[in-house]
């Protein structure tokens, strides 16, 4: 029996949680974010985009390692992340470029001659978005022309799943406090070095370099640090929540609580996700948040682009999140459940262990 997990814990794993409820929850924030920064209007809603992908990250971090500790098969999570994550995300890569030839400004042999185009395809299919984040004519009379902007984390979520196996082995040959601990200490280190190097320069290349893989290590190894000390997490969760939620929301005071917010904030979230169980209806449907989560950006720009939300800001709202579900639900209907029931060697996990994003 692994060690990495008491039987307490895996007990405890095993109840009803509203993960997806939360999944959506902050989807549909990330979503709002974009929406507001791609019109250019005020942000109405009380989560940004940040803190959306943050919890991503965290919830990422318990559920995927997890899935790994349960598994223990390299082949395995190689073939659950690969069917997972790569359809849809190759697919609104691909939908983009397709999209672009009949709304670029350009006439269609310049579009599908243009280094540019093919520099989109083979960044971004390679999960390098921002080399080419543009398509030749394509959104320019956008206040924002990035096609999809969405894309940038993508390349730090893979990055994050290659390390889990390497990180495993480590758990299980040396003491797993002082890992977790190390990698902590590795994500300040290189969050504090790129912004202040940011401060002295201004160089807003700093910035981009400091949200990378880095300073994010610290979001989903926090998840994993919950998961490794569920049972304590939950015996304890009456004193650790309010605690959690004190240091998240005094994050921005002094250095202390800003480097305790990652921890704080995994802690809100597995707290919720096990405690406010009522939430948890939505298990019983399939969850398309990684399809919205993905094709929501592109869709708000082609709305911007044919100048609905001129007209009706409103309107323009409803039709994005409408067509940005409907979409979803196609890409899942036809395309990514289908890969991930094709005919497994293994036996399927719980859905719940399948990623975030």
């Amino acid at each position: 029996m692994n060690s990495l997990l008491s039987e307490h814990s895996r007990e405890l794993l095993k109840e009803n949680n509203c993960f997806d409820f939360i999944r959506y929850f902050f989807t549909i924030s990330v979503f709002i974010g974009h929406f507001c920064v791609l019109n250019n209007i005020e942000y109405f809603w009380f989560i940004n985009g940040e803190t959306g992908v943050r919890a991503f990250f965290i919830i990422s971090g318990f559920l995927i390692f997890y899935s790994h500790i349960e598994k223990q098969s390299i082949k395995y999570y190689i073939d659950k992340r690969v069917r997972r994550i790569l359809p849809p995300y190759f697919s609104v890569v691909i939908l983009s470029f397709i999209i672009g030839i009949f709304i670029t400004k350009l006439n269609l042999k310049d579009y599908l001659t243009y280094t540019e185009t093919y520099k989109y395809l083979i960044a971004n299919l390679g999960f390098l978005n921002f080399i080419q984040p543009n398509l030749p004519g394509v959104f320019e009379s956008n206040p924002i022309t990035a096609v999809n902007g969405s894309l940038w984390t993508m390349k730090v979520e893979i990055m994050f799943y290659v390390s889990v196996p390497f990180i495993y082995y480590l758990f299980k040959k040396y003491n797993k406090l002082i890992i977790i601990l190390a990698i902590f200490s590795l994500a300040i280190a290189y969050d504090y070095f790129f912004m202040s190097l940011y401060k002295q320069t201004d160089n807003q290349m700093y910035l981009l370099i400091r949200k990378q893989f880095g300073s994010q290590l610290i979001y989903f190894y926090s998840g994993t640090f919950v998961l490794l000390y569920f049972d304590y997490f939950i015996k304890y969760l009456k004193f650790i929540f309010p605690a959690a939620i004190v240091i998240f929301l005094f994050r921005d005071t002094n250095f202390i609580l800003s480097c305790l917010s990652p921890l704080a904030f995994a802690a809100i979230l597995i707290g919720i996700a096990y405690n406010f169980k009522y939430m948890n209806f939505l298990r019983r449907y399939d969850n398309i948040s990684y399809g919205m989560y993905l094709y929501h950006y592109p869709i708000i720009q082609i709305i911007i682009y044919y100048k609905i939300a001129e007209q009706n800001i409103y309107i323009s709202f409803c039709l994005a999140l409408i067509s940005t579900i409907v979409v979803s639900w196609l890409s899942w209907i036809w395309l990514e459940k289908p890969i991930i029931t094709k005919k497994l060697f293994y036996k399927r996990v719980p859905r719940n262990s399948d990623c975030l994003l």
